[in-house]
């Protein structure tokens, strides 16, 4: 569904333009809202943000697990419970809620980063680190190894 990384600006009231390719998509799949939520990888806090109909496949899966499931309790909590749902306005931008800028810590300056069904947004320097690490790793014939295309 979405494919590529594209460098961004937030604006001083907190709004960013989605990527030209990501509105593509959503404007062919009649999205003019997304899910917005906190996560954590490889210790980088940033953001993740959800069509509508992916949103809903994700939270149902959520819904069929068993609820004593502590993990995944603690998990819905901070995913879920940590989520708002966003419009997208005329100009392809998006508001994004002063909590939720501040967990990411994110800078006037970020990336979008595509994730299959959901795309990412990253304070530039946070990518960069996880970039250069995963580049690191790739280098690893040994990791490479255990990657099963």
């Amino acid at each position: 569904m979405f494919h590529g990384q594209f460098d961004h600006a937030i604006d001083e009231k907190g709004r960013v333009s989605i990527p030209a390719r990501f509105r593509d998509v959503l404007q062919r799949e009649g999205h003019d809202r997304m899910y917005i939520t906190n996560f954590i990888f490889e210790r980088e806090k940033l953001l993740e943000l959800y069509p509508p109909a992916e949103w809903e496949r994700m939270v149902a899966k959520f819904a069929e697990r068993r609820t004593g499931d502590r993990a995944a309790q603690l998990f819905e909590t901070f995913y879920i419970g940590g989520a708002h749902e966003v419009q997208v306005d005329r100009q392809g931008r998006i508001l994004i809620p002063p909590k939720l800028r501040e967990f990411a810590g994110l800078s006037r300056e970020v990336t979008f980063s595509a994730r299959h069904n959901r795309f990412q947004l990253w304070d530039r320097t946070a990518l960069e680190r996880i970039w250069k690490s995963a580049q690191e790793q790739l280098a690893d014939p040994e990791f490479l190894a255990k990657i099963d295309f």
